[in-house]
């Protein structure tokens, strides 16, 4: 438990690094395909940009993450924050693919400073609220990472690419200046939190949430490298593009909150499971419809199972993590869903371009589903142990 009788204003101070460094990650979704048209790469350098994020992202979070375990959090998140201004100026001033990998590698690195940290903290907060705060940090990333490509697809097309990402990096900055002299909590530590985030793999129940958000994060990692070309060749506009995300943070808004307040009264990992059955179908259809409005529809609906999805995940994840090991568990969970992100958004790309979006969604739909078979199973099994643990002590 976290030493601090101020928890509102403790969690509003962490939602706003959450804000800062999700809006500048976010930006690219809207710019990646203008960035395509106006410098002329190939299909892949749509996923070796969007994937050059998730690498550094996944790196983070995994080795640095678990540092604010040992009392290191402020450091991390301010440090994340400057990455995030740097990288969008190093977009600004950029011309050729290599300095846009690049850009966006510093840029993803951002998300594993800030994010593991931000999320390990707030469930810390007050551990019987875990969800609802979940929910609402769930709630703020989204709408930081919505505001990104809803601002920049309105900003392209009147002052250009380049100053809008260097506006983008003046957010971080700014960011950076509100919450530096403010005192941030710090989390409880135990011998354990020297140990590398690889090591909870050892708990069952780390492993069944590790595998759901590995499946949420599937879709992400083609949202990131795909939907801005996906809207426009359906005949989207940039202001299009961000308005479909616009929307996708609605449900978000309303419902992430009440989402988180349903995990902390029942099972977290159970309802994330559930949710993800219900949020893979939504994957499926994508590909099955060439109209663009029915598929900014049904992004709607996505979000709304998304709402309690999320939520649940990461709550799933405070409740599995050891005492002195919350960062690092964030961290490890926010890891293997980048490998999945990093994975779809290096390879979809090519998919598409060469066999269209049935089989781009479909191939995604079906790892959802097997990862979620995966981690369904384990949480079955757990549960049983448990029931016959319980049996046994009562005897």
């Amino acid at each position: 438990m976290i030493p601090t009788t101020n928890h509102n204003g403790d969690l509003w101070l962490l939602l706003a690094c959450s804000f800062g460094t999700a809006t500048a990650n976010s930006v690219i979704f809207a710019a990646l395909g203008d960035l395509q048209d106006t410098y002329h790469f190939a299909d892949s350098g749509l996923g070796l940009i969007a994937g050059a994020g998730f690498l550094t992202g996944l790196l983070v979070q995994l080795f640095i993450a678990p540092f604010a375990d040992r009392g290191y959090s402020k450091r991390l998140i301010i440090i994340g924050l400057l990455l995030a201004g740097a990288g969008s100026v190093l977009f600004s001033t950029g011309s050729t693919l290599a300095q846009f990998i690049v850009a966006r590698a510093v840029v993803g690195s951002s998300f594993g400073f800030v994010f593991p940290a931000v999320r390990a903290l707030a469930a810390n907060l007050d551990t019987a609220r875990s969800g609802e705060r979940m929910g609402k940090v769930v709630s703020v990333e989204l709408i930081g990472f919505v505001c990104g490509p809803l601002v920049g697809g309105i900003l392209i097309d009147p002052i250009g690419l380049s100053a809008t990402f260097f506006v983008f990096g003046l957010v971080a900055f700014a960011t950076v200046a509100i919450v530096t002299p403010r005192t941030f909590p710090t989390l409880a530590q135990t011998g354990d939190s020297q140990k590398l985030s690889i090591e909870l793999l050892r708990h069952p129940r780390i492993v069944v949430a590790v595998l759901v958000v590995m499946a949420i994060q599937l879709p992400i990692g083609v949202y990131d490298a795909l939907w801005d070309r996906y809207l426009t060749d359906l005949g989207g506009s940039n202001v299009v593009v961000g308005f479909s995300f616009a929307l996708y943070s609605v449900p978000f808004m309303l419902l992430s909150s009440a989402g988180g307040k349903l995990a902390d009264r029942g099972q977290p990992q159970r309802i994330a499971l559930w949710s993800m059955l219900a949020v893979a179908p939504f994957v499926f259809f994508y590909g099955y419809f060439d109209i663009l409005w029915i598929v900014v529809g049904l992004n709607v609906f996505e979000g709304v199972v998304q709402a309690v999805a999320y939520p649940a995940t990461a709550a799933a994840v405070a409740k599995a993590a050891p005492i002195g090991r919350a960062s690092a568990a964030q961290g490890l969970a926010g890891s293997a869903g980048l490998v999945g992100a990093m994975v779809m958004a290096f390879t979809m790309p090519s998919v598409y371009g060469r066999f269209g979006p049935t089989a781009t969604f479909g191939f995604v739909f079906a790892l959802m589903i097997a990862l979620t078979g995966a981690a369904a199973l384990l949480h079955v099994r757990l549960e049983r142990a448990e029931i016959v643990r319980i049996a046994n002590l009562s005897s």
